[in-house]
């Protein structure tokens, strides 16, 4: 019978000893095969630009993501959003109890960890044009002295395009709906940003006056609004976006 016992324990401590080894192992071939959910992250704006599209919030599935609801022309600031997390639509706020919000966009674009994306709603949902454009938010750094600016379009009914100019001078050109351009070098400095009609470009639809690009800062530039409603808040503008995040920035 103490044999029996001397036998259990010596098993006993056998496997004791081989899964203090193995346990090790184990973790560390999690961490290298799996990304903790520290690191599975991007950074996330939304702006929505859809006059008719009335409050909205970012879904994965019937999961809202946060409590934050986006109004038009409201622009969020970059926050943290796990890329794991999918398929990411667009939902109208729940306006009654027990009643789940209608679906009006789904994301096809899968985000990259550590990278900083925008996402633009544009066009009308009355006419089925609502419809989105995902930005990547990265572009190299630019030279000494200069700034980087691109150009999205989010103005739905002005076939010709539009032309984008700084004091006068065209950056962009004949840009149509939804069309986004590659980021380009411009001196750092104050500037007046119209933008036109491609096949009117005398008359500015809308100015956004002395803006200043910082040296070493990239900026997205965009366009909203319908020229049809005599509203303030619906017709035609621009803001920008600042795409350069701080150094110590984390995902």
């Amino acid at each position: 019978m103490a044999n029996k016992n001397k036998s259990s324990l010596m098993v006993y401590l056998l496997l004791c000893v081989v899964g203090v080894m193995v346990l090790p192992l184990l973790s560390s071939c999690g961490k290298e095969n799996g990304v903790s959910s520290s690191n599975n992250n991007a950074r996330f704006i939304i702006a929505n630009l859809s006059p008719d599209v009335q409050p909205i919030k970012l879904y994965t599935r019937f999961t809202p993501q946060s409590s934050a609801v986006y109004s038009y022309p409201s622009i969020s600031s970059y926050s943290l959003i796990n890329v794991a997390d999918t398929p990411l639509q667009i939902r109208n706020v729940q306006s009654a109890t027990n009643l789940n919000p209608t679906n009006l966009l789904t994301l096809n674009r899968s985000l990259v960890r550590g990278v900083p994306f925008t996402l633009f709603i544009m066009g009308l949902k009355v006419d089925s044009s609502l419809t989105y454009v995902l930005t990547a938010d990265t572009t190299s750094e630019p030279a000494n002295g200069r700034g980087k600016i691109r150009f999205v379009n989010g103005i739905f009914n002005i076939p010709s395009g539009l032309n984008l100019t700084l004091n006068d001078t065209a950056a962009f050109k004949q840009i149509p709906f939804k069309g986004t351009t590659k980021f380009v070098e411009v001196t750092a400095g104050s500037y007046n940003i119209n933008i036109v009609a491609s096949n009117n470009p005398t008359q500015a639809i809308r100015t956004l006056t002395n803006f200043t690009i910082l040296d070493g800062k990239s900026y997205t530039i965009f366009s909203y609004g319908r020229s049809s409603s005599t509203s303030d808040t619906a017709s035609y503008g621009i803001n920008t976006i600042l795409n350069t995040l701080p150094v110590n920035t984390t995902y």
